[in-house]
């Protein structure tokens, strides 16, 4: 990113701290619901009449406490939601975004008017300016990843001309205070990296959160070098657009640069082990919003892609797509199992987010979605053993992380029990979903329960049908209750059968083991 150096305004929006603190003080933002517009709007005005540098750099220092805070509460408007996002959604997601951008505008222009020399003020300060830019440069890519939304290779351009300028004057290591966190220019160019690598549109948008946190709190501990520190590792080239990769270490590129985590190994491995001992996340640096199993999960899954080897390609790609059929919502998949992929109109075929929310309280099947859904046609970019990367370019039902859905492969009979394993928005709401198979034949059935708190009856799923396989149940989400007693139709015989915990808990479904009475 080059930015051209500025002169001052001879009447600046905000000309100094004081103003800016009597700002703050007059928009009260906290709890504010349109703080993130009123600090756009305000970082824009700025922009367009700037005080002097040094005051410029003051006002923003105290301004990215504010800015954090309400770009966390705008994302809640947009974070987990299906895709494609709606109109509000999408509205909201393009301000966070934006609000974030008009800061990186803003300490791009003093970095480059830093880097001039004609600024002597600013010389002490030239590190902290290089991490601020990688900093929202990173805030940036956060929002998008958030929104399961595609950013750009000019983000990733940015940040490899930033770190790269950082590095050939000798201060990417200089540490600087970012907030409660020690960083440094390295440190935030490492925190995108890590982010990247650490497979976020798989991750659920809490999982996201944990893991930008965690990111960040270690990030000071990653180094770059030009040799690998293995016989292979991730490495990122310097003069490319894209993200990091396996690189093996006989890479002979001046542009590369190795990313070395063996310090953060440790950080990881031993929170694993306290954890696993009976220690609480916030005693270990790591929330008091996790649980202990959900953080114990999520660190071996980082610990898997920033420490250990790296995962082969899920999905190789096709040389030419072919059609594939997908259903969506319990009720449609039910019947495409059943060999009619067309849902009865009197039945659920998707569930918003909203609607998913209120089966976990067991709310009456009448609220729910009655709309028709037939199957959707997708394109197949790849596939491997237990799942396909799909994508779809024209209009068709919302999807969620973690939804079940039925596949069927161009000239197949059968449909395929899937859930989505991650998913991404692009332009004009393209959709891209990895989608993978759960183990087994699925065949269809239904369930009556006796509880007068649930709802009396419900289409399900068997799974496995396959030998050496032991039996689960896939039910609509609210139905699973520990210990929890249903009567299973097969269709030709009717069961007695107890949930016997819970194997997977999905945006819509619910995985069960079960066993007979």
């Amino acid at each position: 990113m080059v930015l051209s150096d500025f002169l001052p305004d001879t009447q600046p929006r905000l000309a100094d701290l004081t103003s800016c603190e009597d700002w703050l003080a007059r928009a009260a933002l906290a709890g504010m619901p349109h703080a993130c517009s009123a600090l756009l709007t305000l970082l824009e005005e700025i922009e367009a009449h700037p005080p002097r540098h040094s005051a410029y750099l003051q006002i923003l220092e105290r301004l990215r406490y504010p800015v954090m805070h309400a770009e966390a509460d705008q994302a809640k408007g947009f974070a987990g939601k299906p895709l494609p996002l709606n109109h509000s959604e999408a509205a909201a997601f393009v301000q966070a975004n934006g609000l974030w951008a008009a800061m990186l505008r803003a300490y791009g222009r003093l970095l480059s008017a830093a880097l001039k020399g004609k600024h002597p003020e600013l010389e002490p300060s030239l590190a902290r300016l290089f991490q601020r830019v990688l900093a929202c440069a990173g805030e940036a890519i956060g929002t998008c990843v958030l929104a399961r939304r595609e950013f750009g290779a000019d983000y990733w351009r940015l940040v490899h001309q930033a770190y790269t300028a950082a590095e050939a004057r000798a201060i990417r290591g200089e540490t600087v205070a970012d907030l409660s966190v020690e960083s440094s220019p390295m440190a935030a160019y490492a925190e995108v990296l890590m982010l990247q690598l650490a497979q976020p549109h798989r991750l659920s948008h809490r999982e996201l959160d944990w893991t930008r946190k965690w990111a960040r709190l270690w990030a000071h501990k990653a180094v770059l070098s030009r040799e690998a520190p293995w016989q292979d590792g991730y490495a990122v080239d310097l003069a490319g657009a894209s993200g990091p990769a396996l690189a093996k270490a006989a890479a002979d590129s001046p542009t590369l640069r190795f990313l070395d985590l063996a310090r953060v190994a440790p950080s990881i491995s031993t929170r694993i082990q306290r954890l696993e001992e009976g220690a609480e996340p916030a005693a270990l640096g790591l929330g008091s919003d996790c649980t202990r199993l959900a953080a114990q999960d999520l660190l071996k899954t980082l610990q898997r892609v920033w420490i250990d080897s790296a995962p082969a390609r899920d999905f190789p790609r096709r040389a030419h797509p072919l059609p594939m059929e997908l259903v969506s919502g319990f009720a449609a998949i039910h019947h495409a199992i059943e060999g009619n992929p067309v849902a009865k109109s009197a039945s659920p075929s998707s569930y918003s987010y909203g609607e998913a929310e209120r089966f976990h309280t067991f709310q009456p099947s009448a609220e729910r979605d009655t709309r028709e859904q037939g199957p959707e046609t997708w394109e197949a970019l790849g596939e491997s053993d237990d799942g396909f990367r799909l994508r779809r370019t024209t209009q068709g039902m919302r999807l969620a992380h973690r939804q079940l859905v039925a596949l069927r492969p161009s000239g197949a009979r059968q449909f395929i029990l899937c859930h989505v394993d991650w998913l991404i928005e692009g332009p004009d709401q393209t959709l891209t979903i990895g989608a993978r198979a759960l183990k087994g034949e699925a065949k269809a059935c239904a369930v009556r329960s006796s509880d007068r708190s649930a709802p009396q009856r419900a289409d399900a799923l068997m799974l496995p049908v396959a030998p050496g396989l032991s039996p689960a149940l896939v039910l609509p989400a609210g139905w699973y209750r520990r210990a929890g007693q249903l009567e299973l139709d097969l269709g030709n015989a009717i069961r007695r059968v107890t949930l016997a915990g819970l194997l997977e808990h999905g945006f819509d479904y619910d995985r069960v083991r079960v066993s007979t009475s």
